[in-house]
């Protein structure tokens, strides 16, 4: 098995896989915000742009005409590198109201939390061409569990193709096997109780206090976290109630479930064979994965393994799980599955 090697608190720590920032992105020495931005290639711009229906209608046998409809309710977004008048490309289509926010507005804000030692840039990238934007920075005090080092990070990303808002949320990486959780419920608390999000139609603005405030709420997560990790591996599963487990994180509907195989529509089918798939995968982990060896056996290595699964092994090639990490696509099998344990 391939490892990869990474350093943290002076130690040398082995990864049996790539985090989702790693292989979504690119690695960041930078201490500001413009600087970080211009090594992982996002220091390009953006504009909108009025968009029109063309309509080719035939005339006669050998002619046609063009007409050109403007779309008055919608508007193009539009990517302009760095030294370019022209620009590259269209990468979103947004409604009248939308307002433009900046790579870099959405990241200089972030800038007085280097400089006061709280944070360090780690890895940004971009997702489709750039209709969404990511940058990751790394918190210093991190949690062990189980001796394991878990790190604390705060995610900042946000879209211009209209599908996501300025949001910046801790994120709580456990280093070994590289699994992300993206501020997940824990205890009494709600995933949205963790996260800033500033629209893209009204006139707000990164407040560095926000900022600080999400800071001091991804500590809160990672401190819940810890406890809400320690419960779960004070409780014992053997491999037969694991199997049970992973059968009610992939639920599937009886008539699914109990049919025989030929009886199904292939859109069921489907939806069968990628839950069983995804039961077996996540069982392997947790009973053969050297990224179990301390914590299998528990409530706490199968949610793990759940996680393991979602973000290395799922549906999709490495970029799209990446993807599909980093925008928390993945976060309700996740959460689901820590739900199944806490109740």
């Amino acid at each position: 098995m391939t490892t990869v090697t990474t350093e943290y608190n002076n130690k040398a720590i082995e990864r049996l896989n790539k985090a989702a920032w790693v292989k979504a992105g690119t690695a960041v020495t930078a201490t500001s915000a413009a600087e970080a931005a211009k090594q992982a290639g996002l220091d390009w711009t953006v504009s909108l742009t009025d968009l029109q229906a063309v309509y080719t209608q035939p005339i006669g046998l050998d002619d046609t005409f063009t007409h050109r409809i403007p779309v008055d309710n919608k508007k193009a977004v539009l990517k302009t590198m760095p030294g370019c008048d022209v620009p590259e490309s269209v990468i979103g289509v947004v409604g009248n109201k939308y307002k433009l926010v900046q790579n870099i507005e959405v990241f200089n804000a972030l800038d007085t939390l280097i400089d006061s030692g709280e944070a360090r840039y780690a890895a940004a990238g971009e997702i489709k061409n750039g209709s969404q934007v990511w940058m990751v920075l790394e918190l210093p005090h991190g949690v062990y569990v189980a001796d394991d080092p878990h790190v604390a990070m705060l995610l900042v990303k946000t879209g211009h193709d209209g599908s996501s808002s300025v949001v910046i949320k801790p994120i709580i990486e456990r280093l070994f096997c590289a699994n992300q959780i993206n501020g997940l419920i824990v205890g009494n608390k709600k995933y949205n109780d963790y996260t800033y999000r500033m629209t893209h139609t009204v006139n707000q603005e990164l407040s560095v206090n926000d900022i600080r405030n999400i800071t001091r709420l991804t500590y809160s997560a990672i401190g819940d976290y810890q406890d809400t990790a320690n419960r779960l591996l004070s409780i014992k599963m053997s491999r037969d109630k694991a199997v049970n487990y992973f059968k009610r994180v992939w639920a599937l509907p009886s008539e699914i479930e109990e049919s025989p195989v030929h009886m199904l529509s292939k859109g069921q089918l489907k939806q069968r064979t990628i839950a069983l798939n995804a039961r077996d995968k996540a069982l392997t982990i947790y009973s053969e994965s050297p990224t179990q060896e301390n914590i299998r056996d528990t409530a706490f290595g199968a949610w793990q393994a759940v996680i393991e699964y979602a973000d290395h092994h799922g549906v999709g090639g490495a970029d799209r799980l990446a993807a599909a990490t980093l925008s928390g696509r993945n976060d309700k099998v996740k959460t689901k599955a820590l739900s199944l344990l806490t109740v």
